[in-house]
This record gives C-alpha cells, sequence and structure tokens, in this order.
C-alpha cells in the first residue's frame, strides 16, 4: 500500500521553470508528467507497510535513499542493509512498484461503496489516549472512552453522517466533500463538542475539518479528507471456506453478545462462551474492553516460550436466532477487526489503555474488568514485551455467520478487511462463525 506524498519533477525546456515539487492530491499530475518526453521524476517519497509495520521511504534521481525513521545506531545499520540489498536486487522491476502505488484522486462525492470502517485522524492516534480529552457542557473525558461510527452502510452522493458517541452521549456530525475547501465537517445535532489535544482546543467539527477522520470502503479504497486512494489492480474479494472456524454454539444466546447487560451478568453469552475456549487454552489475561473506545471485546495474553501471543476478539450478535446471510451482522464486526491494527504496533500503550479503563469503568456490581488475570499479571507482560517479540491475532467471533452458507457480500466484507489487515500488519483475520 504505497502511497506517495511528494514527488519533484524536473522540467527540460523551460528556462524559467527547471523544478517543481507536487504533493496530496496533485501527485497524480505529477506521474503523468513524468510520463511524457519532456519531464523526469527528481524525487519520490511516501508512505507504506512492510513486514507489519508502517514505514516511510525516500528517493532521488542522485541516488540519496532515507526515511523519517527513528532509531539506535544499530537500528540505522539494519536498515541500511535492508535498503543495499533492494538496491542490489536486479530481480526487482520498478516500473511495477510504480504500477501499483496508490494513487490519490480528489472527489467531490462518496464511491457507492459499504463504508469499512471509519476511525480518528492520524493526528489523534499517534498520541496517548489519555493526553486527548473531549468536552462538552461542564463535562469532560479522554477521547479512550469514545468511538466513531457511521450513520449508514453505504456512502452515496457528497454527504456522510457519522457520530461520535460514549455510554452516555452522541455527538451527530456529518462529512461533506465539495466547496472551497474540498470537505468540511459540521455538526448537525448533540451537544457541542470541544476537542483537546496538546495545545490545540476547539470545537471538534473545526478540528475534524482540517484533520478528517479516515474512512476505508470494502471495495479496498480509503478516504482521507477529500482524497480517495485506491488500488489499481482489481481484487477479486473473495474468502475461502476453509478460512472458516466453525464452533458449537449449544447453549449460548446467539443474540446476545456482551457479558453484561446493565447490571445483569450473562453466562450463555457470546462473549462469555469466547472468553470460556480462552481460558481453557492457557491464556493468562483476559480483559473485559466491551465498551465505547474499546480496543477490541476480549483482549487475550498468554507467554509462550519465544514470543508473547496477543489475541483481540471481536464479538458480535446476530439479528436472528439462526445464521444466515445478513451483510449487518458482518460489516460491524470486520470495522472492529480492521480498527483495532494499529494496536500491534502499540502494546505499550495498550496495555495503559486497559490499566485506564480499568479504573475509569469500575462500578459497584463489577469491581473488575479482568476474567482471567489482573493489573499485577498485565504488567508482567508490559515488562517481558522488552525481551520477547509479540504476535498479534484478530479474531471475529460471529455465530450468525454461516460457513456452508456464506453470502457474496459477506465473504467480500469479510475478504476486504482480511485484505487491509494483512497488507498493513501482516495477519490474517481469524473467522470463528457456525456451521
Amino acid at each position: 500500500r504505497l502511497r506517495f506524498q511528494n514527488v519533484g519533477v524536473r522540467k527540460f525546456g523551460r528556462r524559467n521553470l527547471r523544478y517543481a515539487k507536487y504533493n496530496g492530491g496533485d501527485v497524480k499530475e505529477a506521474l503523468t508528467l513524468a510520463q511524457t518526453s519532456g519531464s523526469l521524476k527528481s524525487d519520490l517519497s511516501g508512505t507504506g507497510f512492510e513486514n507489519g509495520c508502517p514505514v516511510t521511504i525516500g528517493c532521488s534521481i542522485k541516488g540519496r535513499v532515507w526515511s523519517m525513521a527513528k532509531g539506535s545506531v544499530r537500528g540505522l545499520l539494519d536498515w541500511c542493509e535492508i535498503i543495499g540489498a533492494k538496491i542490489s536486487d536486479e530481480t526487482i522491476d520498478t516500473t511495477k512498484i510504480i504500477e501499483n502505488v496508490l494513487i490519490p484522486d480528489e472527489v467531490d462525492k462518496f464511491p457507492n461503496a459499504i463504508v469499512l470502517s471509519i476511525d480518528w485522524p492520524l493526528e489523534l492516534l499517534k498520541q496517548s489516549e489519555d493526553k486527548v480529552m473531549l468536552n462538552w457542557d461542564k463535562d469532560e473525558a479522554p477521547i479512550t472512552l469514545f468511538e466513531l461510527k457511521v450513520n449508514c452502510q453505504t456512502a452515496s452522493g457528497n454527504k456522510l453522517p457519522f457520530q461520535v458517541t460514549s455510554e452516555d452521549q452522541t455527538c451527530e456530525l456529518e462529512l461533506s466533500l465539495g466547496g472551497t475547501r474540498g470537505f468540511e465537517v459540521k455538526q448537525i445535532a448533540g451537544p457541542q463538542f470541544t476537542i483537546k489535544a496538546g495545545r490545540i482546543e476547539t470545537s471538534l467539527a473545526i478540528y475534524l475539518s482540517d484533520c478528517p477522520p479516515l474512512i476505508k470502503f470494502a471495495d479496498m479504497s480509503e478516504l482521507d479528507g477529500n482524497l480517495l486512494v485506491h488500488p489499481q489492480d482489481i481484487r477479486d474479494l473473495v474468502i475461502p471456506p476453509e478460512r472458516f472456524e466453525p464452533w458449537d454454539w449449544t447453549g449460548v444466546d446467539i443474540t446476545a453478545e456482551s457479558i453484561w447487560k446493565g447490571k445483569h451478568k450473562r453466562t450463555n453469552s457470546i462473549q462469555s462462551h469466547v472468553a470460556i475456549q480462552y481460558e481453557q487454552a492457557g491464556f493468562s489475561v483476559i480483559f473485559d474492553d466491551d465498551c465505547k473506545g474499546e480496543a477490541a471485546d476480549l483482549v487475550c495474553l498468554k507467554d509462550e516460550t519465544d514470543h508473547i501471543r496477543l489475541s483481540l476478539v471481536h464479538c458480535k450478535f446476530t439479528s436472528s436466532d439462526e445464521a444466515g446471510k445478513r451483510l449487518s451482522d458482518i460489516v460491524e464486526v470486520c470495522s472492529q477487526a480492521v480498527r483495532s491494527a494499529k494496536w500491534k504496533w502499540r502494546f505499550r500503550e495498550l496495555c495503559r489503555h486497559l490499566l485506564s479503563r480499568e479504573k475509569r469503568l469500575k462500578k459497584p456490581y463489577r469491581p473488575t474488568r479482568f476474567i482471567k488475570g489482573d493489573t499485577k499479571e498485565l504488567n508482567r507482560f508490559l515488562q517481558l514485551s522488552r525481551f520477547k517479540d509479540l504476535t498479534v491475532e484478530f479474531v471475529i467471533a460471529q455465530p450468525g455467520l454461516s460457513q456452508a452458507n456464506c453470502s457474496t457480500e459477506q465473504s467480500a466484507v469479510l475478504a476486504a478487511a482480511d485484505s487491509f489487515l494483512l497488507e498493513t500488519v501482516g495477519a490474517k483475520i481469524e473467522i470463528i462463525c457456525s456451521q
């Protein structure tokens, strides 16, 4: 998923203009110019993913190669060895790299595709959750207790309504494309939210008009403001039946998702059934993070011989007591899995997220969110992560999905979520379902 952020072009035969720099939506124009006889690509820089991690890369016609990465001298030497191996590899066809790059297009309408996920802008995802606060009336809460949610399954036209919602507050906003700025976010209902992030304190709608939410679609395209990027190759988005893992759901109410509903504990719920299976599999930490702004419904940790095994499990109830072809049963749980990808690179932040939620979400009738383990065991894993690699699993548990009777639309959404995770964090989605 290489995406160019800047392209420099040398133009020959014009005395008054020898070099031009293009960025954002103008990158497409720069690459078009570079294909003509009068222009030549002078330098490129962009972002992408390698070995399950986000990377930056840049190069110039003079032979310089650079990255915006930070690290130790040992890390620099390792990076130089990797880059050197690529430069000397004659089997790499550089024209194919350009052919498969994600090219941004400025758009004034949303693509006619299923909205797979919507998430906070990168500017916020890079910050510690507890340092970003939302204010309304005289109340204040960290962004960790809120999440973004779209109001419709498929975007159309140039307006997309969405919500910023917590357990007891909902703010209705709308992202519109077009106009002089290219895009704008307006609040249409609910309390007036103000955001505090570092030195910035402003209306949430104004902030999102400068730093728009990130939207992914089931056709593998992504929207950042009014810039739409999509793969140039046509994908056959189908997930094979052998990727499904059917479970026995006998005794489970598959219309009941959460372990807790109000003050009532439901031992026959989907989450309760899944938690039992992970406890029997030897996981020493099982944390119920089911609430607005969750990392996953269940966050499970196990100390293996040579690595830490982290399972982010996303559960979803079904709208019927039988498995079927309902697309709505799949879209939301896939959205949760895609949004949780960021935690692979932020394990320390994930541990802090869970510790913060353990304190903030405590109730008299529910003193802890730990189903197995405690804060001491979680801190042990945090210290252990300094010496052991982390292996992350992204799991969806949806008994409303049938292995034998999965629809084409359901398969396409599952395949899109699987592709996003595989191309960004290097992990396939694990699908727990019914027969």
